[in-house]
């Protein structure tokens, strides 16, 4: 071939390595996008999880202190001593609290409970300069609970203040009788709540109006993959929680394959580019030949050493396909047509259980049975590379035993010469949605006892309402609590008290007759049990169940008149066809349990007009 036509072809050799380099580098930036994204969803998955925790946790509170404010209200005064009770219970498994007060109508200190360390604030009086009078009027003006932005504490250290008002009855109306107070440490709140992450793996700030109140870690600020979410606390919208990756967890996440990728990628088009080049090599050879056959020992000598280097090169190629078998990540390409395997790693079939022929003819001949849902998701994929949406999808393939492996793919389509490949990266992230499942699970579950939590309770008590004012059937709450329970901690303590509680929960649990019944830990040794669809003579007949179970434990109870543990009981029934809401039910049944306590303990309450 004459150099001067040798030009043009080497021109459209150069521009074809520049676009498979080009190639190479998107994909690249491709995968290091999805390692990227991959972060980023789990920085917000966490720290989605902590806003909750956290608005749940202090929203519990937020009901406890209303449950007693309610006490409060519809009783009269309390006496000190069920205060005192009351208070206990709620401060109990809450470390963040520093105390619960009662300020008089006249914005003096009365009550304080725990006294130890609260000292400095016996004869606290909340004047108008104090920066949370304006809130605490706005409180007892609206008859609304209020959250306070943080301030520092006369006990010391940095908190904030749940401003719940109380209310009396005199001559007959209703007279202002002060606030009951919840005061929360900032730094004991958020050491509880770090209990939920892994402290190595996250940096942690809480910001109110901008301004960091604590930090876990490294400043979070400048930090690309920092995420920044508020907090909604009642009336106050000023606080926030924000979180990002530290190093540790960014180097355990850092994945060698997007290099591997784009060596191997630019390693091909190089490889390719340079045979193109040998062949258009050999091609002027041969035109050489053509013209001097006296050269013809020379060029075929030349042509030996052209196919040693193709030898060479393949051996080059087959060595760049071998280190892709080392990845624990599935690759494998295809025609979308014919589904045609042109490459696929190690890691595509031996997961699966497959040899690499079963696998190709499987995909070839019949994908819904390695892939279920193929068409559709071929035209998913097509959808969201049209559209620019995200390629990543959460798909199961069918192993060879017939059991189904959760997979992650992340795809790209590639058209060249008229034909559609598919770029496939499949992951087993059995593990990521086992972890997440089992926090769904560790959310709505209480620690001790096994039984559903308090938030729990709210979500489904509100959802049965809903369905069964529908359906038009009746819903019975029942509301337990354990006699003398604080005497039986103090004269056996509390491993034995603990040891009481996972008993009780067990006997609740094997009272319930029914699949869609449910008994959660309402809070300390306080129990409810939710009976959808059953009506009184069901809700008695399970009380009664608990009370033979509880008394066939025959646990010893120094402290009791019976001297063994017992629990009251406090039940009420929801009429379908009146528009009651959740918390009426739940106060008929507190005053119903309170009764109970009242008449002797160890019995069941039911709420009628006696006691409404």
């Amino acid at each position: 071939m004459p150099a001067s036509s040798a030009w043009p072809a080497r021109l459209a050799l150069a521009f074809l390595l520049l676009v498979l380099s080009g190639a190479s580098v998107l994909l690249w930036r491709q995968i290091e996008g999805v390692q990227q994204q991959r972060l980023d969803e789990r920085v917000g998955y966490q720290a989605r999880s902590l806003v909750r925790q956290l608005e749940g946790t202090l929203h519990l509170e937020v009901a406890s202190l209303e449950r007693i404010a309610r006490l409060w209200n519809s009783l009269g005064r309390l006496p000190r001593a069920s205060w005192d009770d009351e208070v206990e219970r709620a401060l109990r498994g809450f470390p963040a609290y520093q105390s619960i007060q009662w300020v008089g109508d006249d914005l003096r200190m009365r009550w304080l409970f725990p006294v130890a360390g609260n000292e400095a604030a016996l004869n606290f009086r909340l004047y108008p300069e104090h920066p949370n009078y304006p809130l605490a009027m706005e409180a007892r003006d609206t008859g609304e609970q209020r959250f306070s932005n943080s301030f520092d504490l006369v006990q010391g250290g940095r908190g904030f203040v749940l401003y719940t008002p109380l209310y009396r009855q005199q001559d007959g109306q209703r007279v202002f009788d002060g606030f009951l107070q919840g005061v929360f440490r900032v730094e004991p709140l958020m050491v509880q709540l770090l209990t939920q992450i892994d402290r190595d793996a996250f940096n942690l700030e809480l910001l109110e109006n901008g301004q960091v109140l604590f930090r876990h870690g490294d400043t979070a600020g400048d930090d690309p993959h920092s995420l920044q979410l508020g907090l909604s606390l009642l009336n106050n919208q000023a606080f926030s929680l924000r979180l990002s990756p530290t190093a540790r967890l960014l180097e355990q996440l850092e994945s060698p394959l997007a290099g591997v990728v784009l060596g191997a990628s630019l390693a091909i088009s190089l490889l390719l580019v340079a045979a193109l080049a040998l062949a258009l090599e050999n091609s002027r050879r041969a035109h050489a030949l053509q013209l001097a056959n006296r050269r013809y020992k020379v060029e075929a000598e030349r042509r030996e050493e052209t196919e040693q280097r193709l030898r060479e090169n393949r051996e080059r190629l087959q060595l760049v396909l071998d280190l892709t078998d080392s990845s624990h990540d599935g690759l494998f390409i295809f025609d979308s047509s014919s589904r045609e395997l042109l490459h696929m790693n190690q890691a595509t079939y031996a997961t699966l259980g497959y040899r690499p022929e079963q696998f190709a003819e499987l995909l070839r001949e019949d994908p819904e049975k390695l892939l279920p849902g193929f068409h559709r998701w071929l035209q998913q994929v097509r959808e969201a590379q049209r559209d620019n949406l995200s390629r990543i999808f959460q798909r199961e393939l069918i192993r060879r035993d017939g059991s189904r492996q959760p997979a992650e793919i992340n795809t790209q389509l590639v058209e060249l010469h008229g034909r559609e490949y598919l770029i496939a990266v499949s992951r087993d992230n059995s593990e990521r949605l086992q972890l997440e499942d089992r926090l769904q699970r560790l959310s709505q579950q209480d620690g001790l006892t096994g039984l559903y939590n308090r938030r729990y309770f709210d979500q489904r008590l509100q959802a049965e309402l809903r369905r069964l004012r529908r359906a038009g059937a009746p819903l019975t709450l029942l509301l337990l609590d354990i006699d003398h329970f604080k005497a039986y901690n103090d004269a056996l303590g509390h491993l034995a008290g603990d040891d009481a509680l996972r008993k009780v929960s067990a006997v609740l649990q094997d009272s319930l007759q029914r699949e869609g019944d449910a008994a959660c830990r309402y809070g300390g040794e306080e129990f409810a049990i939710i009976l959808a669809g059953t009506g009184l003579e069901g809700g008695e007949h399970v009380a009664a169940r608990i009370h033979a179970g509880i008394a066939a434990l025959e646990l010893s109870h120094p402290a009791s008149p019976l001297e063994r543990l017992s629990l009251s009981i406090g039940l009420a029934v929801l009429d379908p066809v009146r528009d009651e809401q959740p918390g009426e039910l739940i106060a008929r049944c507190d005053q119903a349990l309170y009764s109970a306590k009242h008449e002797g303990r160890n019995r069941t309450c039911l709420w009628g007009a006696a006691l409404a």
